[in-house]
């Protein structure tokens, strides 16, 4: 009965061997082949590089190596170095160092090659890989581990354990496929930083942890202690199982809520821009001039070192600053000629309009503040409302030096657009006055790094 049970738990750990390493192949490849890439390379290096061979090459010259260092102590006592004493009943202490190193050992080793095999087929998150590579490591550890002192009778009883726990791990090893690696193939081709911490620490310190406990189960433990140590063992594997199934789900659903995101955002700025090529639309002499603001207003908030999410809204509010300009007259706007007072008047009511339009997008309100005061001055003589100084929003502070550059810079229905040390003075002229002195430095300073004035229409 034991030998036919030790032939069974054998075999099948072999069969355990090989599902075990086919698996972490076709996890390798179902996650990180990329199209053009070989599969016989993978394979191939999945054979190299997988627990198996590491773990067995490992604990063999650490073996050998704490073999020596018991000889060694036995030659000192004076004892023979060639007697064999039984682990269990000699209780050397130097075999708890020597299996913690060559555990501590496999781990990195498992992680170098996951790193060197990521950097092979060019994966984004090299984390991922080891993680692939540490979590098949857990089970092939908890297939190796699992011992205890032999008395009489309890043969039957460890091989048929064995042949249990081994079973189990087949079940663990393939929910490990099903659930974990499937949800993992959907993250791995993204870019966006993940916790490398979440996916390599837990399952790094786990095998070294179980070794250790393995180990002092076997010094002083029975029957008892073996079924409890491998029970609780094989739990902590199911919930690693679990917990990173989720933990996988989730930041899936997150990313595709990011993607959803960034869709909506995309699909808004477009809409925008589309929006202000209506508004120039209106006056030929003005096509693209609300683009170009957009994107000078947000280089000067950029070189005022204004933080990202503000330079964004400011892009945003450039793009609408003329929205009002819907609700003039083409007549007046297209005019050749000078404009009437009466006119000009209501020209300058496109501030209000565009304020008011704005106003009702209740998700970003701000929108408003660029459309309504980019015509304020720096002094107080602007229009609507005659605010001056700070009194004015700082966007709108920026649009208007921006717009004003623009204008400048871009044909006209009665001139050219000018030349650049000319709007230069026009700038540096009406600092304090028409303009924010910071918004306009900064101008100024954009306009130097411009030397080829490649930023005019």
């Amino acid at each position: 009965m034991e030998e036919t049970l030790k032939n069974i738990s054998t075999c099948y750990s072999i069969l355990f061997s090989v599902f075990l390493s086919v698996l972490l192949y076709l996890s390798l490849k179902k996650c990180f082949l990329k199209e053009g890439q070989s599969r016989g390379k993978l394979f191939f290096r999945t054979l190299l590089t997988n627990p198996i061979p590491v773990y067995y090459i490992l604990v063999f010259s650490t073996a050998v190596m704490a073999g020596v260092v018991i000889m060694f102590f036995k030659v000192v006592k004076g004892e023979d170095p060639n007697m064999i004493v039984a682990l269990s009943e000699d209780k050397p202490i130097i075999y708890l160092p020597s299996i913690l190193l060559s555990t501590i050992l496999f781990v990195f080793m498992m992680i170098l090659f996951a790193r060197s095999i990521g950097k092979k087929m060019k994966v984004p998150n090299l984390s991922l890989v080891t993680y692939v590579y540490l979590i098949f490591s857990v089970v092939f550890i908890l297939s190796e581990g699992g011992t205890f002192k032999e008395t009489d009778g309890s043969l039957v009883f460890f091989y048929s354990v064995g042949i249990a726990k081994t079973t189990v791990l087949f079940i663990a090893t393939l929910l490990i496929y099903l659930l974990v690696i499937r949800a993992l193939s959907e993250l791995t081709d993204r870019k966006r930083e993940i916790n490398w911490k979440l996916f390599v620490i837990s399952p790094s310190v786990f095998i070294p942890v179980y070794t250790v406990v393995d180990y002092v189960s076997y010094m002083y433990g029975g029957e008892k202690v073996y079924i409890a140590s491998q029970f609780f063992s094989t739990v902590i594997l199911f919930l690693f199982i679990w917990a990173f199934y989720i933990i996988i789900k989730n930041i899936n659903a997150t990313n595709e809520a990011i993607d959803a995101r960034e869709t909506i955002k995309t699909l808004s700025v477009e809409v925008m821009e589309a929006l202000a090529h209506t508004i120039d639309a209106k006056d030929k002499y003005t096509n693209g001039h609300s683009i170009r603001v957009a994107k000078y207003s947000r280089m000067i908030a950029e070189k005022m070192g204004l933080d990202a999410g503000t330079c964004e809204n400011i892009y945003y509010m450039g793009l609408l600053h003329d929205i009002g300009k819907i609700g003039v007259s083409n007549e007046i706007i297209n005019k050749p000629s000078r404009l009437t007072e009466a006119e000009y008047d209501i020209i300058k009511t496109h501030p209000g309009i565009g304020y008011n339009i704005l106003f009702e997008i209740k998700s970003n309100p701000a929108l408003a503040i660029g459309a309504h005061w980019h015509h304020e001055r720096y002094d107080g003589k602007g229009y609507p409302d005659g605010i001056a100084g700070e009194d004015i929003p700082l966007e709108a502070r920026i649009i208007a030096v921006a717009d004003s550059y623009d204008a400048m810079t871009s044909n006209r229905s009665y001139r050219n657009y000018l030349p650049q040390e000319k709007v230069r003075e026009e700038i540096e002229k009406n600092i304090g006055t028409q303009f924010d002195p910071e918004a306009a430095k900064c101008m100024l300073a954009i306009m130097e790094e411009d030397r080829e004035y490649r930023l005019h229409e």
